[in-house]
């Protein structure tokens, strides 16, 4: 398969879309990225996502708002906060960060600081109030389901000082709290799909993450209960268990070109890429029908 840019005569082989994480996110970027999201929304009647893709969700941008609020409130300014963020904080060890912090904190816009430093607070604080609920108001419901991820419905935690809290999980097996083991099990052909095709590809046709996907996976086929423990196997298969969430979606939409690509293929989908830069539009790579049957 090969990439096309979108035209205006494109027509999509189905009318559902399947959106991963890095689209949620990109939603709250600039106009450069959410007028093309819209471009596409617009091909489909139906948009889906997973409840896990809410956890995701939650540690790329909760996790940093969390961290800018905290930070507002210490230096009880925007202008002192985004000073420490440009300036103090080492870039190469919290790039994160400060990619957020252009989408997060930098529109916020008034006549004095004071103003502008309490519109970017409670900016944040009704990003954290809604929590995932970001994630599924962006989509038709219900979402897909198979993890049953405990951690998806535990969202925002606020605490006896009403701070409010994102928590990465923290789950264990020893405390089975999700069923992304016997989910694993029920797709399992699907997921020794996934491990092929990234064991057939050249060594520098790999990124860290495939490389992480195909280790997890082996670990899994002989302990499938190894993907309850949060760090060692959920985590690092994430992206993986999402796409497999969406397989019976013949579309998915993505910001990831080096898993998405592979994993579309794998799973027979027309993959429609967001590229970072807005001169070259929307990618898309849609199966022959060929490619569908076989």
């Amino acid at each position: 398969m090969s990439f096309e840019e979108l035209s205006d005569g494109h027509f999509p082989i189905s009318a559902e879309l399947f959106l991963d994480t890095s689209i949620h996110c990109s939603g709250l970027k600039g106009p450069l990225f959410r007028e093309r999201i819209n471009q596409v929304h617009c091909l489909f009647q139906w948009k889906g996502t997973s409840t896990y893709a809410k956890v995701e969700y939650g540690n790329v941008v909760l996790a940093q708002a969390e961290y800018f609020l905290r930070k507002i409130d210490e230096y009880e300014s925007l202008d002192k906060t985004l000073d420490f963020i440009g300036n103090v904080l080492p870039h190469r060890l919290h790039p994160k960060k400060v990619v957020w912090s252009f989408n997060l904190l930098q529109r916020h816009y008034a006549q004095d600081e004071a103003e502008r430093t309490e519109r970017a607070r409670l900016y944040l604080r009704r990003l954290m109030k809604l929590g995932g609920q970001f994630v599924e108001e962006l989509c038709d419901r219900p979402l897909e389901n198979g993890t049953d991820c405990h951690w998806a419905k535990c969202g925002v935690h606020k605490r006896r000082d009403g701070r409010l809290v994102w928590k990465s999980p923290v789950c264990k097996k020893t405390r089975k709290k999700c069923r992304l083991d016997d989910f694993f099990v029920e797709n399992r052909d699907l997921f020794k799909r996934i491990k092929r095709a990234i064991d057939a590809l050249p060594d520098e046709g790999k990124s860290d993450q495939l490389r992480a996907f195909s280790e997890v996976i082996g670990e899994a086929l002989h302990d499938p209960t190894m993907l309850l423990d949060y760090r060692a196997g959920c985590q690092r298969l994430a992206d993986a268990i999402i796409a497999v969430e969406s397989s019976r979606y013949k579309s998915m939409f993505s910001q990831n070109i080096k898993e998405s690509e592979l994993l579309t293929s794998v799973l027979k989908q027309a993959f429609y890429y967001l590229p970072p830069n807005r001169e070259k539009g929307v990618l898309v790579q849609v199966p022959t029908s060929q490619e569908r049957d076989g």
